[in-house]
């Protein structure tokens, strides 16, 4: 089996050297996905803390799983071949995802597959999406952060008159008219997103019921936009208030890191709030106590 799995690596890595090129480029040269090369990581520490749960027996594999996980690489290969005639690197990179979990299917049988499943469909958060889903997915969050900013400006600040037109907030200050410009980097898109891999990582890494993991998952977003919100009016702030210099640079950089740490905390709290939500009991050390309370009773 081990030999299997290295002659199949190799041609899986020989294969799509050239996706494994581009994913590496994109993770090295764009600041909303260097999470990139912690996913792969991440995936590997997965299946190190689930070393108990292994299945025993990798050897015992069936023809259905066998049959089920060439089907699944010949998928693989023509999403591959597919995506390659019509240009679309990411269905192209989606296929490298499929073809490692029919190598899986295909050597190790059902229950490595089942063992093993959510470390390789992880993998699907260091995918860079394409650019224009990204870009319809930054543009409600800009508009978001640009109308609630404009009105805790308007609120916070005594005088001051704010509106959002847009990406845009125009305010009016002191007899000084200025725009502030919700740029796309500025709409929270990349913290949402190492949000959500941290969300789905943290929710199955531990064994809790299926409602918590949906609960501690979807919290992600909300979670992202309010950061994004307070990062957001908080440079407004800086601008309004004469203080450019700590909007910009170093400072607006520490602002963004000041940010990822709220987010992990609010993330962290909920987490905390779903372990002691309810106390578990041992039915047996109930049994015993209420059999001694009616004996001294």
């Amino acid at each position: 089996m081990i030999l299997q799995v290295i002659i199949l690596s190799a041609l899986v890595g020989f294969h799509y050297r050239h996706v494994l090129y581009r994913l590496v480029h994109v993770w090295s040269n764009s600041g909303d996905w260097s999470h990139g090369f912690i996913i792969p990581l991440f995936s590997l520490y997965y299946l190190h803390i689930q070393q108990d749960r292994r299945p025993i027996g990798l050897n015992q594999k069936s023809v259905i799983s066998r049959t089920i996980g060439a089907a699944i690489l010949a998928f693989g290969f023509a999403l591959f071949v597919t995506s390659t005639l019509t240009k679309m690197e990411y269905p192209k990179a989606v296929s490298l995802v499929v073809t490692i979990m029919g190598v899986v299917l295909m050597v190790c049988n059902w229950p490595t597959a089942r063992w093993s499943w959510f470390a390789v469909a992880f993998l699907l958060f260091a995918l860079p999406l394409p650019v224009r889903i990204y870009v319809q997915m930054t543009m409600p969050l800009q508009l978001i952060a640009a109308k609630v900013s404009a009105a805790l400006l308007s609120t916070s600040i005594p005088d001051m008159l704010a509106e959002s037109k847009g990406t845009l907030v125009e305010y009016f200050y002191q007899g000084k008219p200025g725009t502030l410009d919700i740029e796309r980097a500025c709409s929270g898109i990349r913290l949402m997103m190492t949000m959500m891999a941290l969300g789905v990582a943290m929710a199955f890494v531990s064994e809790r019921p299926v409602w918590q993991r949906m609960v501690m998952i979807l919290s992600c977003v909300p979670i992202a936009i309010f950061c994004n919100i307070v990062r957001v009016t908080t440079t407004g702030f800086f601008f309004v208030l004469g203080h450019e210099e700590w909007a910009r640079g170093f400072w607006h950089t520490m602002l963004g890191l000041g940010m990822l740490a709220i987010a992990f905390s609010l993330f962290g709290a909920i987490s905390y709030v779903l372990n002691h939500l309810f106390e578990e009991t041992d039915p047996e050390r109930q049994v015993k106590a209420l059999a001694a309370e009616g004996a001294i009773q």
